[in-house]
């Protein structure tokens, strides 16, 4: 079963991406919401991820590539 909330440190194995990038993407979400941001949750210091939300998040940059 997979957990409803995760950490940077989870995320960051799960998508097999740098904490860094990740702390970059919060980081360019907070000072412009509207723009692709990724949906995390502040709870008091820490920031954390629904895998379900970041599966979606991503795919809505999914490229379909036309069968030639």
């Amino acid at each position: 079963m997979e957990p409803e909330l995760v950490t940077i440190k989870t995320l960051s194995t799960i998508i097999d991406t740098p904490e860094k990038t990740i702390r970059d993407w919060v980081y360019k979400s907070r000072k412009n919401p509207k723009a692709g941001a990724i949906p995390f949750y502040k709870i008091g210091a820490s920031i954390k991820f629904s895998p379900k939300e970041i599966r979606e998040w991503f795919g809505q940059f999914r490229i379909h590539v036309a069968e030639l």
